[in-house]
């Protein structure tokens, strides 16, 4: 009994802090991060050779990618579906939440994928549908979401501002790059998903390049797997170290500064190549969708 009192009293808390915050356990970078950074991969795509994208596309992206953590209309799917990487399959629902992204994942690829199929989408909803999906992959550039360490609010989201933010642009082998990665038989949104989740582990040196787990890597002081504490562990969690991931710490054996500065921009900068990586797969679809539709004709 004071078993379940407790876990009801837990899920009453959490109910208050997301009715009044806009932090939660399923978000990852903020809302308007998240369209900055679809806004700034539509820039950067449309550099691309042969690439043609009306703004009214790159808006819809972008407004999707933000919409996932701020419609109303989904607020009960964000209370009940966090956005964290099932490292493992450890992750298991809780209640009426799941603690990882799979299923609401699995719920907007299905969606994007009807739309794609249709006889009749509409383009601003299709992109729309797919910044929703994006997201989601935006969100494994995230060590705290990938990790996974349970948190309210993360300190690596909250470490770059919109203003400072470097400026981004891709060669025209960066391009053909994450064309031809698109274009594979074998691309989907689920499988990007899972690259671009293993190579976050990979960069904080929590696995290496076979994907096997690496003890005391260079970033083991800022994030741990498995969790310390057992009974977190069970569940699938990680946790944070003792350095924060925040400037002039003054704690021995943190990180400089430029360290921090240099992993936080790098990461954003995968988030953003896995953001033109979408275009490239969606621009892929709609192109498949118009040769079958004329076919049938």
């Amino acid at each position: 009994m004071e078993a379940r009192s407790l876990a009801t009293r837990y899920l009453a808390s959490l109910g208050i802090v997301l009715l009044c915050s806009p932090a939660s356990p399923a978000f990852a970078f903020a809302p308007e991060l998240h369209l900055e950074f679809a806004r700034k991969a539509a820039q950067a795509y449309q550099t691309c050779p042969g690439v043609t994208l009306p703004a009214q596309m790159g808006k819809a992206l972008a407004e999707g990618a933000k919409a996932e953590d701020t419609d109303p209309l989904t607020f009960f799917q964000r209370i009940t579906n966090w956005h964290f990487y099932n490292r493992n399959d450890a992750l298991k629902p809780f209640w009426f939440a799941n603690r990882s992204l799979d299923k609401i994942f699995i719920t907007r690829t299905e969606a994007l994928d009807d739309l794609l199929e249709g006889p009749d989408a509409d383009p601003i909803e299709v992109y729309k549908q797919a910044g929703r999906v994006l997201h989601y992959i935006q969100d494994m550039s995230v060590p705290g979401h990938v990790v996974p360490t349970y948190h309210i609010k993360d300190p690596f989201d909250g470490f770059g501002s919109i203003d400072a933010l470097p400026k981004f642009s891709l060669s025209a082998e960066e391009c053909q790059k994450l064309h031809d990665d698109a274009a594979t038989e074998t691309a989907s949104p689920g499988a990007f998903l899972e690259n671009a989740a293993k190579a976050t582990l990979r960069q904080i040196e929590q696995t290496g390049a076979d994907d096997k787990p690496v003890v005391n890597g260079a970033w083991a002081n800022y994030w741990v797997y498995p969790s310390p504490d057992s009974a977190d562990a069970q569940k699938g969690w990680g946790d944070y170290g003792v350095c924060p991931f925040s400037k002039g710490s003054g704690i021995a054996g943190c990180k400089r500064d430029e360290q921090l500065v240099a992993l936080f921009n790098y990461q954003y900068e995968q988030a953003l190549k896995n953001s033109v990586w979408m275009l490239f797969y969606l621009q892929k679809r709609l192109d498949a969708s118009a040769v079958k539709t004329s076919a049938a004709q």
